[in-house]
C-alpha cells in the first residue's frame, strides 16, 4: 500500500470522523481498556484486508508508533495553546 499526502482539508474531514467513530465505539463499549481492544482488533484487521503480499508488519508498526507519539504531542502541545 503506497502512503501519499493528504490534503489538511481531509485531514479536518477525517478528524471529525474519528471523533464520531470514538463516541460510538465508547457507547458500544463498558470501559476505555475495552475500547482500546476493540481499536487494535479492528487495526489488526484492517492490516490484514490491505496490507500489500510483501508488506513488513515490524515495519509498519514501528511507522505506527512514531507517527502515533508525533501526533499525541501535535495534539497535546494544540490543547495546551502552544501551537495555532
Amino acid at each position: 500500500m503506497k502512503n501519499e499526502a493528504i490534503s489538511q482539508e481531509h485531514i479536518a474531514e477525517l478528524k471529525l470522523i474519528a471523533k464520531h467513530l470514538c463516541v460510538a465505539i465508547f457507547g458500544l463499549t463498558k470501559n476505555p481498556y475495552e475500547a482500546v481492544v476493540l481499536l487494535t482488533m479492528i487495526h489488526l484487521m484492517l492490516w490484514m484486508e490491505i496490507r500489500s503480499p510483501n508488506a513488513d508488519t515490524k515495519m509498519m508498526l514501528e511507522d505506527y508508533s512514531k507517527n502515533f507519539l508525533e501526533n499525541f504531542e501535535m495534539n497535546e502541545a494544540y490543547e495546551k495553546g502552544q501551537m495555532q
